[in-house]
């Protein structure tokens, strides 16, 4: 079968975005996850979406009575269009139909020409039979059959549109600003690494506020992250990292976002959302939200480098005034060395200018960095790149995403430099 859609959108249409605006700022409209009615609408679209094969058109016949059932048709369109992200469309991939139309219509003129004589009704039945049991328009969209569906309980899907309420505007987010009170270390690495993963540019600072009555809170951090209304370049896709982000916000105990959206004809407004709301992280099971290159990366790393292991706990650098680094990964030879790595991607020029002047500044620091090629349209970078005898002795280019070759590479001459 051949896939006609991703299925991987978790946000909401603005049409179906249910929201107030007061004294300037945003209050997305949540459902309560508990409520009966809700729960029993989301379970009969649940059921539609269980039956496999079923059509895009037949889905939406059956599903319109379940979705006038309540008052609100746009909450109730909106759980639907969460539904229809998490489903998978497609037609038989053995089949060129637009060629099928072509000599069906083909054979059936020749067949007209040569039915002299022959009834309406004679010539429709041979036609008929010539074309065979195939659905000829099957390749519309409308008649695209259920491949996959991802199924969840009705309390899941609320939880989700609750979610994605948020994240649907955070797809028109400036700078956001996220402030995490006392975490535990093994979730902020968790959230550090969904950051990683989705390739969002952020700084990272210790938050040196003072709270009444209570010297510095040196366990406070404080996020800034690029919005999609600040980068320059496939801002819808940056804006859908930013909201794919979001839910692994969602799974800390205490935690605070602020930013300003655009929203009802491009009038912009604050949001400002934290653990208070009682938002539901679906993120549960890690390793199951790992990007594909990334497991990949680990595995032949793991098949092919011999003196050379990726380290599960990856540390904060402190790169001075309060801010750190992150790194994509940690490294650890046979002789118990560790080299950390962090890569740049096309969004990432100005961190990548600050970090070159970082690594210069502490040659001993044992950090080697990747950048990918797309940052070299950028003069400045490409410059600064080139004058960097630290980039020279500690870093290397990548498409996309590095290759192991080049990550051993970069990590023996590191190793090399070092012992000099």
């Amino acid at each position: 079968m051949t896939s006609a859609t991703g299925g991987d959108s978790i946000v909401l249409t603005k049409d179906l975005l249910r929201f107030r605006i007061s004294k300037g700022t945003v209050k997305p409209q949540f459902v309560d996850t508990g409520n009966a009615m809700l729960l029993q609408l989301a379970e009969e679209l649940l059921t539609i979406y269980r039956q496999p094969g079923v059509s895009r058109a037949e889905i939406a016949d059956v599903a319109e009575p379940a979705l006038n059932c309540i008052s609100d048709r746009k909450l109730a369109c909106g759980l639907e269009k969460l539904l229809q992200d998490r489903a998978r469309f497609g037609h038989a991939d053995d089949v060129d139909f637009a060629e099928r139309r072509g000599q069906l219509f083909a054979d059936s003129a020749n067949l007209l020409r040569r039915a002299a004589g022959m009834s309406f009704e004679a010539y429709r039945e041979q036609a008929l039979a010539d074309a065979g049991d195939i659905d000829i328009y099957q390749d519309l969209p409308e008649n695209e059959r259920l491949v996959r569906f991802r199924d969840l309980h009705p309390q899941q899907l609320l939880e989700r549109y609750n979610c994605a309420q948020v994240q649907s505007l955070l797809l028109q987010a400036q700078s956001l600003t996220l402030t995490i009170d006392e975490p535990e270390a093994a979730n902020l690495r968790r959230l550090m690494k969904y950051l990683k993963f989705f390739r969002l540019l952020a700084t990272i600072h210790r938050d040196g506020t003072k709270r009444k009555k209570k010297a510095v809170d040196e366990s406070r951090l404080r996020i800034v992250i690029d919005g999609p209304a600040s980068v320059l370049g496939n801002t819808g896709k940056y804006g859908l990292q930013l909201a794919s982000f979001f839910p692994a916000v969602c799974s800390l105990s205490k935690w605070r976002l602020e930013t300003t959206v655009s929203v009802r004809n491009g009038q912009e407004v604050r949001l400002v959302a934290d653990q208070k709301l009682g938002l539901v992280s679906a993120y549960r099971n890690f390793s199951a939200y790992v990007p594909e290159e990334i497991g990949m990366f680990h595995r032949h790393f793991r098949e092919t480098v011999g003196d050379w292991s990726i380290v599960g706990e990856t540390p904060f650098i402190d790169s001075g005034d309060q801010e750190l680094v992150f790194p994509d990964f940690s490294f650890e030879n046979s002789d118990g060395g560790r080299v950390h790595l962090e890569l740049f991607h096309r969004w990432h020029g100005t961190q990548l200018l600050q970090r070159l002047v970082f690594g210069a500044a502490n040659p001993d620091l044992p950090l080697i960095i990747g950048v990918d090629r797309s940052l070299l349209s950028k003069p400045e970078i490409e410059g600064a790149l080139e004058g960097s005898d630290w980039f020279a002795a500690n870093g290397f280019l990548f498409r996309d995403y590095p290759t192991v070759n080049k990550v051993r590479k970069c990590l023996e001459n590191r190793l090399a430099c070092a012992t000099l």
